[in-house]
């Protein structure tokens, strides 16, 4: 099992290895597997598809279902792997649909938000609720980001970083979900609140980490959603307020804010509509295509 295991782990990071990890271990569990001796690879791969498809959650079916194509041939197997991603597609897209119908009639409105971001005088939740509204950015992005009272020449590449530079703020991001694909990406935030807040945050330190644990280490994946939740306005989630901001680009037909919600978050338009926009309750009639990949730093003015 350890040697199978170490195989799908090999070259990533702790919060990636960790959840595939626990999808490892809970198919194996699918399949009654409890002698530890024996690999999941060696069973045979329609008995392991098929015990895939009793799983009646389609986010938790994708997750062990991507550790089987991790531990058998693609092409070897490609007929009945695209079935079962097929169908996991459909039911996710039917589960989101239902979820997005929900929460269209729940969640605040985009000019409710704003203004309860403007109204914030927690600097920590200013910053936190600020950065996800005007950046769309993930909780990852803004728990491992440290705070810096001075530009400086060098800064750790693997950390994020908000930086007072006179009187605006640089926020670069080196983590973050899709850096691989997206590259570094940089932000500069022009606003009077946003910089005061930051130098409050701050107080008489030069550095700073936004988020730590008590022993002052790093906020690891599993924990950052908990950490962050008390620093959001209106007791809203990251999931949510992209959804809200994908809402008012939709009433206000604007392709232009979507690209740029889809730059700064480091994805792309398609998934968004596809996962985020509680408006999409019908497939979409198009396909976006041919959207170009951001790989180098990126400057975007932020105005509010």
């Amino acid at each position: 099992m350890e040697r199978e295991l170490k195989s799908i782990l090999k070259d990533m990071t702790d919060s990636t290895a960790k959840s595939y990890r626990s999808s490892y271990m809970r198919l194996r569990k699918l399949m009654e597997l409890n002698d530890k001796r024996k690999p999941i690879a060696k069973m045979p791969l329609a008995d392991i598809l098929k015990g895939i498809e009793t799983i009646e959650n389609p986010s938790t079916r994708h997750s062990v279902f991507v550790i089987s194509k991790k531990l058998f041939d693609y092409e070897k197997n490609k007929e009945p792997f695209d079935a079962v991603d097929k169908k996991i597609r459909e039911d996710k897209r039917s589960l989101q649909v239902s979820k997005n119908g929900v929460l269209d009639k729940t969640l605040p409105t985009f000019k409710e938000l704003k203004a309860a971001i403007k109204n914030e005088m927690n600097p920590k939740k200013y910053i936190v609720s600020f950065i996800m509204f005007k950046l769309t950015c993930r909780n990852m992005d803004i728990a491992l980001a440290d705070v810096h009272a001075t530009p400086k020449d060098n800064y750790d590449e693997t950390r994020n970083h908000i930086i007072i530079d006179g009187t605006k703020i640089i926020f670069i991001r080196n983590r973050y979900k899709t850096a691989k694909k997206y590259g570094v990406k940089k932000n500069v935030i022009n606003v009077k609140k946003f910089t005061d807040m930051v130098k409050l945050f701050l107080g008489d330190s030069e550095n700073k980490a936004l988020f730590a644990q008590k022993n002052g280490g790093e906020i690891t994946g599993s924990s950052i959603a908990s950490y962050l939740k008390k620093f959001i306005v209106l007791g809203l989630n990251e999931g949510q307020i992209i959804k809200i901001v994908l809402k008012q680009a939709d009433e206000t037909g604007s392709y232009n804010m979507l690209r740029t919600i889809a730059n700064n978050r480091g994805t792309s338009i398609s998934v968004l509509l596809s996962e985020y926009d509680v408006s999409n309750i019908t497939p979409p009639n198009t396909e976006i295509t041919n959207e170009q990949t951001q790989t180098v730093v990126q400057e975007v003015e932020v105005d509010v």
